[in-house]
């Protein structure tokens, strides 16, 4: 099931009213989301009453106490100067810690000066990919190492599922990549590893994943699409230093 995030708009009395009970009936939100095809990890109170944050495979939504109704987009504090999306704030942490369990799988192209590393959501299909491979040198030299981790985007429906899933079989992954990445590679004694490829497919859409080339930065945000490499490395000079 595929949601379009859309901003959550002042509807705290609205949706007060839908709430039956004081706290979050559990098994009741499990039931009710379970109709379509969702599976909550952790349910917990959000900062507007009868309203709870509800992790799912596919992502953070929210649910009124009996699970009757619920709302998909990203929930705004507006107390400061600036609005504060809780959402992406909630997503980035659980992003961080996914990306984390995947490091090992991952093919690296290390900046020799290491400012900045991003893990990158590739697709050998996709021409913005390309793009952003053939610029891997420029990226290095902003001091930005590059991680990639597979998302075929169509799944294993993708016609490049098996190219994809022999790089992750290859010894010298990061040259099969290369290889891939020029329509020059050469697939036919290689074992595939399918398994890799659909864990990490799988891990993508769980973060909301939804195109290529998809950026996480190293605090677990993501930025959708391409990025010249001057251009990233102002993006990451400007984020907050942890």
């Amino acid at each position: 099931m595929h949601f379009i995030s859309r901003t959550i708009v002042a509807t705290a009395v609205a949706l007060t009213a839908f709430s039956a009970v004081a706290k979050p009936n559990e098994a009741a939100i499990s039931q009710q989301l379970e109709k379509v095809g969702l599976t909550p990890s952790s349910i917990a109170s959000s900062p507007i009453p009868g309203l709870n944050e509800v992790v799912t495979e596919r992502g953070v939504i929210y649910t009124t106490d009996d699970g009757k109704y619920f709302v998909v987009g990203h929930l705004y504090e507006n107390s400061g100067a600036q609005p504060v999306n809780l959402t992406e704030q909630k997503m980035a942490k659980m992003n961080k810690d996914k990306i984390a369990a995947m490091e090992k799988d991952m093919i690296v192209y290390p900046a020799k000066n290491e400012k900045y590393v991003v893990t990158v959501f590739t697709d050998t299909s996709c021409g913005y990919c390309r793009k952003l491979h053939n610029e891997i040198k420029g990226y290095n030299a902003e001091g930005i190492t590059v991680r990639y981790l597979a998302f075929p985007r169509g799944g294993e429906r993708s016609g490049n599922f098996n190219q994809m899933s022999t790089i992750w079989g290859a010894k010298d992954r990061a040259k099969a990549m290369d290889d891939a990445k020029s329509g020059n590679f050469d697939q036919s004694k290689i074992t595939p590893r399918p398994d890799l490829v659909r864990a990490q497919y799988e891990l993508g859409v769980a973060m909301g994943v939804n195109g290529t080339p998809a950026i996480v930065l190293a605090d677990g945000t993501m930025i959708p699409g391409y990025q010249p490499p001057a251009a990233l490395r102002q993006l990451l000079d400007s984020q907050p230093k942890s």
